[in-house]
């Protein structure tokens, strides 16, 4: 069994999503490195339907054709791969998302550049897609002379790109990704940032904006702080969920569960892409423990000390019976051990000591699992554990 098909195997579907058939939760593939090969982006299809997510955002920075070369049209051997890939996601279910990246030298006054981004997600339409996105992320802050005569700012060049290609498309699921993507990026505060007020009263009110948190890589997404996005952009966000990504460290690959973010911020935000880790077989605990917060309810507290304790001690997998749930109620309630617990069981039921080197074996991956699971409990802010030449990491 190859391990693109030890992820997709054996998955359970998960139908009860508490926030009805609107809400957003997907994948974004959205890293620097290597982006994923058709046959890993098949797959997650597949896994993403099997789990309840509803959305996938192609976003690969090196694909050269997404932001380096924005403006080159695919090939018509591109052209078939693209399609191929647009017909898999619709046929498991899945809204494919493509994004273009144009930021880095787009000349936003130049007619024949506006157009240019009309052609190019045009082509990508005629292969089947129907969600587009513009992404402006991690550029600089600045305009050619010729741009600063015809807009007042650098956000109104932006949006006024935005604005002209979604209407150019027919008003399609679109969105938006600021340069000011996160908190600490707003200047000089998330309530005084000109540039997402502007954003804010002039993006047209159907495109949906991403947002990455308080930070780049945000250890906890709040309640309270989601609300303020909202006031400031007059719209929920679509949260750009950097937890997992290891984009800037690949040695370090991020097992531990989707934590951090209360299931309650469903109801201030508009959806959730998880970034995850580079390496496509990594992801397996995140991908399964976003799925299992979407479709929960409400936040659980487990009492620890329990049983499960000990079967770990042991070296074996926590059955999720062995928790006790504080204040259990029928709704769904999420907790990141008890996720992490299933979905490592599911993960390990696929690994043996007998498969080769380059996937992690059994006695490794309980050590992992013990050892992620001790750092959540103890309030650490992360753990990590040495497997070869990769560091094994948890956030909280």
């Amino acid at each position: 069994m190859s391990v693109v098909d030890s992820m997709s195997e054996g998955d359970t579907e998960n139908k009860d999503q508490s926030n009805g058939g609107d809400f957003i939760c997907g994948v974004v593939e959205g890293f620097y490195g290597r982006p994923w090969t058709a046959d890993q982006r098949r797959d997650l299809f597949s896994r993403m339907r099997k789990l309840g997510m509803n959305t996938y955002l192609y976003a690969p920075k090196d694909e050269l054709k997404h932001r380096a070369e924005w403006r080159l049209l695919y090939t018509s051997e591109e052209t078939e791969l693209l399609q191929s890939l647009i017909s898999s996601a619709k046929h498991h279910g899945i809204t494919f998302v493509y994004a273009l990246s144009p930021g880095i030298d787009i000349v936003y006054s130049n007619e024949k550049e506006v157009k240019a981004v009309e052609e190019k997600l045009d082509q990508v339409r005629s292969m089947g897609c129907d969600a587009f996105a513009l992404l402006f992320d991690d550029i600089e802050i600045s305009m050619s002379d010729q741009d600063k005569k015809k807009f007042p700012s650098f956000v109104m060049a932006q949006l006024t790109v935005a604005n002209t290609v979604y209407e150019y498309l027919k008003c399609p699921q679109f969105y938006f990704c600021p340069t000011e993507y996160c908190e600490s990026r707003a200047s000089p505060s998330l309530e005084e940032s000109d540039y997402l007020s502007t954003l804010g009263k002039k993006l047209l009110k159907n495109i949906h904006i991403l947002w990455t948190g308080p930070r780049v890589v945000s250890r906890y997404i709040t309640v309270d702080h989601v609300r303020r996005v909202a006031a400031a952009l007059k719209r929920k966000p679509v949260i750009w969920d950097n937890l997992h990504a290891n984009d800037y460290d690949p040695k370090r690959v991020f097992l531990g569960p989707f934590a951090g973010r209360s299931v309650m911020i469903k109801e201030e935000i508009s959806g959730i892409f998880l970034n995850p880790n580079c390496r496509y077989e990594a992801n397996f605990v995140p991908f399964h423990t976003i799925a299992e917060w979407n479709s929960c309810h409400a936040d659980a507290e487990l009492e620890e000390g329990t049983e499960s304790d000990a079967i770990l001690e042991a070296g074996g997998v926590a059955p999720v019976a062995a928790h006790i749930v504080k204040n259990a109620s029928p709704k769904r309630l999420y907790h990141p051990l008890r996720a992490l617990d299933e979905s490592v069981k599911k993960w390990l039921e696929h690994f043996s000591d007998s498969i080769s080197s380059t996937v992690p074996p059994m006695a490794a991956l309980y050590a992992v699992q013990r050892q992620l699971r001790t750092a959540l409990a103890g309030g650490g802010a992360f753990g990590e554990v040495i497997l070869g030449s990769c560091r094994l990491t948890v956030r909280e």
